[in-house]
């Protein structure tokens, strides 16, 4: 382990391999999540635009939709209209009529149960004389509006000639009918009596609040043997009107029961000079005083007013608010529809879609019709579809971004993986190489292990020098251990030749002379007592 961990032909082998590697991997992952991120991008916010794009022409096609339904129930209510000039002039033919037009109204009463109601059409439905002096009244009385209403022959007849005298004082239908060639339609305006914020129904905001309850006039000349005898009126009740807008979510495909204005999801109807004359707050509705007068409208000259928002809505007035508000008024003018964003209420923004309302008889026989339709939500809700689009890809993405990284890891350690058994592949027959060559240096040519060399496998050039190193160790090996014999050998010669001459140097010398002179002497004399011993042993 040590060997490879110091090994600096392996490290740099291994830090070659994974150059080579991690190089390219990198930029080919860096490529491909550029790549990626900015298709993802690209993706979303096209398919973000195509949806809000189909979402803003759904949007248009129901007020477009709704503004028909509205054109479609006002026309329908001129037929009624030449159906009660054709009546006999009896107050039970009166009363049948107007028993027999009724509208239900879907709503949630204040104990939060849903009902549907049958309510009279008409509130008021008379025949009055060419001096203005109602004749015949049928009017619808409610002593629980809208939930108890019965069509009952009106008590009090009154001269409507005079505008104080009408039902909300201020009423001049008498005087511009009887002023209308055959078969002309008067239609008036949205007019009833203003209801105060602190009392007025407001859908789920406040549905136990008292319900605005106006009029809408339609009115004609009846003629007999070609003499204009006098002057029918129906006085159709505002909440059958109001009832085609009150369940149309912008945001819901569906009708949906009661509409809750302080969720910024509701449609409203507003008239060609912008009053609103039907919205889910009933007191931002068009209304008189008990006098007759118009009440205020919402407007920036009394912004410092607190009361200010809870005034009768008029968009020609409210462009502080949103500029978008008179501009629908103005396209409205040369009876367009479509879409607006941008409006910026409370720091939100709004989504707007508008319709002309296709109805041009009597006093709305211009290109603005009958006034327009608004649907009006919030951009947010509005921006579901693509924002659940954007978010089910930003998922999608997270996934394959996450298995990227698990692959880009296993990508990472297989190649460490492969650049080690690379790396090992090709150092490791040169450290054992080295190895060796280290030992025979050392002379542990015991431990070259040179037989492993020269049976070593593979055919590249590192295996052949490897077995070329082993054949020329064995054969030096061989060489030097001859070599070391025969200097042994020639060493125990020349040792003998020394000694040899040494013995000779010395046996040679005087003083071995002397030495060798006195031993034989000494041996002679020793010789002599020893004769002479056993001469006198005997």
């Amino acid at each position: 382990m040590q060997k490879w961990l110091t090994s600096g032909l392996l490290r740099t082998i291994l830090l070659a391999l994974l150059t080579v590697a991690f190089i390219p991997l990198g930029m080919i992952a860096y490529a491909g999540s550029t790549s990626f991120e900015q298709s993802k991008a690209d993706v979303v916010a096209k398919s973000s635009e195509e949806f809000d794009r189909q979402a803003f022409e759904n949007l248009r096609s129901r007020a477009m939709l709704t503004s028909q339904n509205v054109a479609r129930f006002l026309s329908e209510r001129e037929t009624d209209l030449a159906a009660a000039a054709s009546l006999p002039r009896t107050e039970q033919a009166f009363v049948d009529f107007a028993r027999a037009k009724s509208g239900e109204i879907w709503t949630i009463a204040p104990d939060g149960q849903e009902v549907h109601l049958s309510v009279p059409l008409y509130r008021e439905i008379a025949f009055i004389d060419l001096k203005g002096q109602e004749v015949i009244k049928v009017v619808n009385t409610c002593n629980d509006y809208p939930s108890s209403c019965a069509v009952n022959i009106g008590s009090k007849l009154v001269n409507v000639g005079r505008p104080e005298n009408t039902l909300f004082k201020s009423e001049t239908y008498f005087d511009e009918t009887i002023a209308l060639e055959r078969d002309a339609v008067y239609v008036g305006g949205m007019i009833g009596e203003y209801i105060p914020q602190d009392r007025a129904y407001a859908g789920a905001q406040n549905r136990s609040g008292e319900r605005y309850r106006g009029v809408i006039r339609f009115a004609t000349a009846v003629f007999e043997d070609g003499k204009k005898t006098g002057v029918v009126v129906l006085a159709l009740e505002s909440i059958h009107l109001m009832e085609l807008l009150a369940h149309v979510s912008p945001a819901n495909p569906d009708p949906i029961a009661e509409i809750d204005p302080r969720e910024a999801d509701f449609t409203y109807m507003v008239d060609p000079e912008g009053w609103a004359i039907s919205h889910p707050r009933h007191f931002n509705i068009i209304g008189v005083d008990e006098s007759g007068q118009l009440v205020p409208s919402i407007s920036e000259e009394r912004r410092s007013d607190p009361d200010n928002l809870y005034r009768p809505g008029k968009l020609t007035e409210m462009g502080f608010i949103a500029p978008e508000f008179p501009e629908m008024v103005q396209r409205n003018q040369l009876g367009e529809s479509g879409t607006l964003q941008g409006s910026v209420w409370q720091g939100e923004q709004r989504a707007l879609a508008y319709a002309t309302i296709p109805y041009y008889t009597g006093r709305y026989n211009t290109p603005a019709g009958f006034g327009l339709v608004v649907m009006s939500t919030d951009s947010a809700r509005f921006h579901l579809p693509s924002d659940l689009l954007g978010k089910q890809i930003q998922n999608r993405s997270d996934e394959l971004t996450a298995q990227m990284q698990w692959m880009s890891v296993l990508a990472l350690v297989l190649s460490i993986v492969l650049a080690i058994v690379l790396a090992r592949s090709v150092a490791w027959p040169v450290l054992r190489l080295t190895d060796s060559a280290r030992k025979i240096q050392e002379e542990k040519w015991e431990e070259a292990n040179l037989e492993a060399l020269a049976k070593g496998n593979g055919a590249d050039e590192i295996a052949r020098l490897s077995k070329v190193f082993a054949s020329m160790a064995t054969n030096i090996h061989s060489r030097e251990t001859k070599m070391r014999q025969e200097i042994k050998n020639l060493q125990i010669v020349i040792e003998e030749s020394k000694v040899k001459e040494e013995v000779s140097r010395i046996t040679e010398s005087e003083f071995f002379q002397n030495l060798a002179e006195r031993a034989k002497k000494m041996r002679a004399d020793n010789d002599k007592r020893k004769t002479a011993s056993d001469s006198e042993s005997a």
